[in-house]
């Protein structure tokens, strides 16, 4: 039992318009349950990325002897490297949207997969993202 409001399944099927409400407009989330032991939580995604920004996405800089620039995301063991900066933050993003619907499409394997089941807030935030452009904002990069 949650301190959260809690639903059962066919009652929140009959009245999803208030739930969604409530979620919404009172920025409240709940837990809707089905069987014995099945929850969700519904949450508004603005909410969910405050909640998320703590995960940090921020990649070590590596100046390489060619002149090269690597970019090296320890948190989801993700490296990319480019000619530039501005490439490699670029390929760095295809990489991450990539990696983020590959990790969604087969969640049950990533999620039981020891080295890869803590990246789900990582990718979360890439995936609650709306553009490149966002998501190279979440890109923490001096």
């Amino acid at each position: 039992m949650t301190m959260l409001a809690e639903y059962q399944f066919t009652e929140a099927r009959r009245g999803f318009s208030g739930i969604y409400n409530r979620v919404f407009n009172a920025l409240t989330p709940v837990v809707i349950k089905r069987k014995r032991n099945e929850q969700v939580l519904v949450i508004r995604p603005d909410l969910e990325q405050e909640i998320l920004a703590r995960y940090s996405l921020k990649p070590e800089v590596l100046q390489e002897d060619d002149g090269s620039i690597t970019l090296a995301l320890d948190a989801l063991e993700l490296a990319v490297n480019a000619p530039t900066k501005d490439e490699a933050i670029k390929t760095l993003v295809e990489d991450l949207k990539l990696y983020a619907r590959d990790y969604i499409e087969r969640s049950p394997l990533f999620l039981n997969s020891p080295n890869r089941r803590q990246h789900l807030p990582y990718l979360l935030r890439v995936l609650l993202s709306n553009s490149d452009a966002e998501i190279q904002s979440l890109l923490e990069i001096n």
